[in-house]
């Protein structure tokens, strides 16, 4: 007669014991720490600063930590991209005390090139470093890029960009 058999009390509080183990693991929630995501989009080149940066709340590990000391971005940033190691640098690609002239480059040039910037009125000839080219887009005609000059040739070259008697020689 089976119905005469002792009910599984056993079975019982161990399923029991699993929901309640369960619930409270729930309860107790996984780790979790702050990480840097950009608070708007980033030029490459540009040196990330406090306001650049939002920190939101990811499980620990779930990103690569940065160091975020003297930061500059390595490539452009979207608005809310993660800031991992590979997207910094710490020196930027513009030396001390030279300007970042916009001028026109070919889409999809790579920054940190070396360029020769030759006007051709009034005539001169300089060194600069490629900060930014345009984009590379099917939708944008844009040729826009920037290029890093030194103090004493950023007017000129970029009086002679924005009249178009500038030419743009890159090392390959």
């Amino acid at each position: 007669m089976f119905w005469l058999t002792r009910p599984p009390y056993l079975r019982w509080a161990a399923a029991a014991a699993i929901v309640v183990a369960a619930f409270v693991w729930d309860l107790h929630g996984s780790a979790e720490s702050a990480y840097p995501f950009a608070a708007h989009a980033i030029p490459a080149g540009t040196r990330i600063t406090d306001p650049d940066v939002e920190w939101r709340s990811l499980p620990v590990g779930a990103i690569a930590m940065p160091d975020l000391t003297r930061p500059v971005a390595a490539h452009d940033l979207a608005a809310g991209e993660p800031i991992v190691p590979s997207s910094i640098t710490t020196t930027s690609p513009i030396p001390d005390g030279w300007w970042a002239v916009p001028v026109a480059l070919p889409p999809g040039t790579p920054p940190g090139i070396n360029a020769r910037l030759i006007g051709t009125d009034p005539v001169f000839e300089t060194e600069g470093i490629v900060i930014a080219a345009a984009e590379q887009d099917l939708l944008s005609f844009s040729e826009g890029g920037s290029v890093a000059v030194p103090p004493d040739h950023a007017a000129t070259v970029a009086l002679a960009a924005r009249d178009g008697t500038l030419i743009v020689l890159l090392a390959p």
